[in-house]
């Protein structure tokens, strides 16, 4: 018996070795592809290769498990757009990020009227609910801007201000709504220009224009945006999580442009460790530099349009990839993702030219060559 056992242990044996000679080598003189690297096996081929000669250039993966990916979306509202906030979602759905963050103005809000705020979240949870991943909300100006619509999203959020730590990497979320609060006189003006912003666009904006009060008060709030006890919190924040990969701050005002002596104690406590800031609110894309490090405000997702000619006016999602080395950041402007079955007639930037890559633009009949479009040609 221990014999009959012991011979069909080497057949098992056999068979297995012979298995795994067939699967792995159809030609017993041929060169093996290279070990992936560090050992993995994620990639595997059962093509013969003489010599050292592969068809590919090397086999270092961008696959790192600690590395992550995730897409940034950006203010929806002040003067919104219809559809393209609800838009944009199906685009970030196309790419598949492991979660989405967001800087802030969800809904115009700016009103005392808990119905229309409660409608107004309503519809910005329709909108959002067909999102895939994990959306972390940043409180903006258009959703914290009195004691009612902060006591709502304190309902619906718990906090205005969190940390979160995601593969070693420590994301701190601000609230750029701490203080201050609108007078009754330019609240007063806000619900106006809300009435009449249901009726008509253009005439709401003239409105608030035309009221100095209105300027007055965000000038005002721009000096006063991040108070004493959020100041503490983060500086705590920062102190217990002194060894991350790196650390993301999203804040919907970029407070960067008129730092405060409050915002300037947390940018001082970041001075030592890999870091970016993220803001929204101008709905135009900027990028500055401080400290070293990546300062960025970005653009829109529906809001309004800042003048035509304004640099950095664009709908996009911000494409964020992690790696030991810091974050890779990528702009896809919005009207570049496409679905599979979506052909577009023109897609506008399509000859891929410019200053930025040395290549000069065809335009018109094919004779006139030059670095960007005239007006003219622009229409």
């Amino acid at each position: 018996m221990a014999q009959l056992f012991s011979k069909r242990l080497l057949r098992m044996l056999a068979l297995i070795l012979l298995s795994t000679f067939v699967l792995t080598d159809t030609d017993a003189h041929a060169e093996q592809p290279e070990a992936t690297p560090a050992g993995r096996a994620e990639f595997n081929t059962t093509d013969s290769y003489d010599g050292k000669a592969r068809p590919w250039s090397n086999l270092n993966f961008n696959n790192d498990p600690d590395d992550f990916q995730f897409a940034i979306m950006t203010d929806r509202t002040g003067y919104f757009r219809p559809g393209v906030f609800g838009a944009i979602v199906k685009k970030v759905n196309l790419l598949r990020p492991e979660f989405v963050m967001s800087v802030g103005d969800y809904i115009e809000g700016l009103t005392l009227d808990r119905g229309i705020l409660e409608d107004e979240w309503a519809e910005f949870d329709a909108l959002v609910a067909p999102l895939d991943a994990p959306l972390f909300v940043t409180p903006g100006n258009h959703d914290i801007a009195n004691d009612v619509m902060e006591d709502i999203w304190t309902e619906r959020s718990g906090r205005s201000h969190y940390h979160f730590l995601y593969k070693n990497v420590l994301f701190i979320v601000l609230n750029t709504e701490d203080p201050p609060y609108p007078t009754p006189e330019v609240q007063a003006i806000f619900d106006e220009v809300i009435r009449l912003h249901s009726k008509d666009r253009a005439a709401a904006r003239a409105y608030a224009k035309a009221n100095p009060v209105l300027g007055q008060y965000f000038g005002a709030a721009d000096q006063m945006r991040l108070g004493d006890m959020q100041r503490d919190w983060a500086l705590d924040v920062l102190n217990q999580h002194k060894n991350v990969r790196w650390t993301f701050i999203f804040m919907h005002r970029p407070i960067w442009r008129k730092p405060t002596v409050n915002f300037e104690a947390v940018e001082d406590a970041l001075a030592d460790r890999g870091y970016t800031m993220m803001a929204g609110h101008i709905h135009n894309y900027t990028h500055e530099t401080r400290q070293g490090r990546d300062y960025i405000s970005l653009g829109t997702n529906g809001g309004r349009w800042p003048p035509f000619d304004t640099k950095g006016a664009m709908d996009h999602i911000t494409w964020v990839s992690m790696t030991d080395d810091g974050p890779v950041f990528a702009n896809l402007v919005a009207t570049g993702i496409l679905e599979k079955d979506k052909i577009p007639d023109v897609i506008p930037g399509r000859e891929f030219c410019g200053p930025d890559y040395g290549i000069l633009c065809q335009y018109g009949d094919g004779k006139k060559y030059r670095p960007t479009p005239t007006p003219a040609e622009a229409e």
